[in-house]
């Protein structure tokens, strides 16, 4: 899904490289040993940066822990169908963040039409996350999985589709989209992350999709 992201980002290293060689800059190893002083200063500053902690640790944490550790076992164990499941849980997941309505129309000044506006492309966003972190956790029965995808879309925001003059991203984010549904079921079987989930009376069967 970010294939295009990642291009992107990786162009635009490489076009700022050949500014700098272009205009007579840093020898290569200087240039190398510049990108890991900025890099570790990055992880300081981040590493320091209580918002950080929030979107990158603390929410993704607690909320998988909430809204699929907690909410899907349970609903499966009660007799609701694994589609059922996995297409309601993320609605509370999205309804848990109305509360940045508040954050974005008092921080930023925007009106409270935009401010809706922008947090209900938010909520959007978070249903159709949240229908791929539940498939995550239903099919490999691990916390893992959604967990590190959580951090990692929260760290990485939307993904790139298109880039002004750079048909390669566009090319880049289908490829990627291609692959994504190709290796879908395949990465995720649940031997490959839970080996006693045939041990599991309660657990037993769901990671099937019978």
């Amino acid at each position: 899904m970010y294939a295009g992201s990642l291009v992107l980002k990786c162009l635009l290293l490489v076009n700022s490289w050949k500014t700098d060689f272009d205009n007579g800059g840093e020898f290569l190893f200087d240039r190398i040993k510049s990108i890991t002083q900025t890099f570790l200063s990055y992880l300081l500053s981040v590493a320091s940066n209580l918002l950080a902690w929030r979107n990158y640790v603390v929410a993704p944490l607690t909320e998988e822990l909430v809204f699929r550790a907690c909410m899907i076992p349970l609903l499966l164990c009660g007799g609701f169908k694994i589609y059922t499941v996995i297409f309601i849980c993320p609605i509370f997941f999205s309804l848990a963040h109305l509360n940045h309505l508040m954050e974005i129309y008092r921080s930023q000044n925007y009106s409270l039409l935009k401010a809706s506006m922008v947090v209900g492309l938010q909520l959007g966003y978070t249903v159709v996350f949240g229908w791929y972190a539940s498939f995550l956790f239903v099919q490999t029965g691990h916390l893992v999985a959604p967990l590190i995808a959580h951090v990692f879309c929260n760290f990485m925001g939307l993904p790139v589709m298109v880039a002004r003059r750079r048909g390669l991203v566009t090319v880049a984010f289908i490829a990627g989209i291609v692959a994504f549904v190709w290796l879908l079921f395949p990465i995720t079987k649940p031997d490959l992350y839970n080996y006693r989930t045939e041990n599991c009376k309660c657990w037993n069967g769901y990671c099937s999709w019978n």
